[in-house]
């Protein structure tokens, strides 16, 4: 008995110190590869930290220097690539006008903090950003998902400092969006998962399925999202944010005065008006899985008549709360571009000439 405890003493020693050079390998590596592409993100323009206080915020500004309009980009849930990931979609927007990607607290190049992300947190937040970095109002406000609700929020309680508010498939609010979502709090687990990719182990696991990247992304373009992704799973705060998000959308709904601001309303998630089109986003989805390894939805097989179900369904989603939603901001124009949340990614040419239409009718 005494030689078979010794022996499982040995190997479970023998397995401790495997894994602690796992973990210090595993550790090394992450962070000469974040070395490489903190540098990769100076050259390309991506890195100019400002002071909002205790920490920084990550300020990145492109296109024209003075131009026609400030542009001022906010990201969905989580969404640390998003100055990245929406270029394809701005290039167009570029050209004439000046447009800023903020990383929330925790989000990219950002640093983090133990706050709690409330609606009211971040949008002040933002605005001390901008106003540190000499960038100076109005402000056109792009938010994609959820900050739609912190568009929202701004846009009302400070009305002289936005000039236009586009939504890119912000998320779809209305007086009872969030009753079954219960809120919750920053965990143990929570705060574990953030330590374990610091040690680098979240590189083991980028691909997962609410990560992935479409082919029309070049190499360089998907390294920098990564790198940007990995950076973003390391931060306490965008956890925070994800547990009070029932919070900060009904913030969103309620702060909501109706106003004159032009707004443009990018319906993309039940924006499908034909089979055709819904099938196109089927075909590209299906696609997207299969490049990163994942199962692909069986898209051929599913038939016209459950299409048909899902264009009503999205239909009365429209009439039910999209248009009852732009109603209640005021002044908002509704355009269907049906595909994925991610619209600026699966369709960025069409997604950037309708906002430079909408950009340019302010002019007018």
């Amino acid at each position: 008995m005494k030689k078979a405890i010794k022996m499982t003493g040995r190997i479970l020693l023998i397995l401790l110190i495997l894994l602690l050079l796992f973990t210090l390998v595993t550790f090394i590596i992450h962070r000469v590869k974040t070395d490489q592409e903190m540098a990769l993100l100076k050259e390309k323009g991506y890195y100019d930290p400002v002071s909002v206080g205790n920490y920084s915020l990550n300020v990145a500004k492109f296109g024209s220097e003075n131009g026609r309009h400030t542009i001022v980009a906010l990201a969905g849930l989580g969404m640390g690539d998003y100055s990245v990931a929406e270029r394809q979609m701005t290039s167009i927007l570029e050209k004439d006008n000046t447009v800023v990607f903020i990383d929330r607290a925790g989000y990219g190049l950002s640093d983090d903090t133990d706050h709690e992300m409330t609606t009211e947190y971040i949008v002040e937040d933002h605005r001390k950003a901008l106003q540190n970095a000499g960038i100076k109002a109005p402000y056109i406000l792009m938010p994609h998902s959820i900050g739609g609700a912190y568009a929202n929020y701004w846009s009302s309680k400070y009305p002289d400092e936005i000039e236009a508010v586009v939504f890119v498939d912000g998320t779809q609010l209305s007086e009872n969006a969030f009753d079954d979502e219960p809120e919750s709090t920053v965990s143990l687990s929570d705060k574990a998962l953030v330590f374990l990719a610091k040690l680098g182990f979240s590189r083991y696991a980028l691909r997962q399925n609410y990560y992935l990247l479409p082919d029309n992304y070049s190499e360089e373009e998907q390294r920098l999202c990564d790198a940007l992704e990995l950076m973003t799973e390391d931060s306490i705060a965008p956890t925070s944010e994800s547990c009070l998000l029932p919070q900060n959308g009904q913030t969103g709904w309620d702060s909501i005065i109706t106003n004159d601001v032009p707004k443009l309303y990018i319906c993309a998630s039940y924006g499908y008006q034909t089979k055709e089109e819904f099938r196109e986003y089927l075909n590209w989805f299906s696609a997207l899985k299969t490049k990163n390894h994942l199962k692909a939805p069986e898209s051929a097989g599913i038939s016209d008549e459950k299409i048909q179900e899902q264009l009503e369904q999205t239909e009365k989603l429209r009439q039910e709360i999209i248009y009852p939603y732009a109603e209640k901001m005021g002044n908002c124009e509704v355009v269907l571009l049906g595909g994925d949340h991610m619209i600026y990614e699966q369709k960025p040419e069409e997604c950037g000439e309708v906002i430079k239409s909408f950009i340019d009718g302010l002019d007018s």
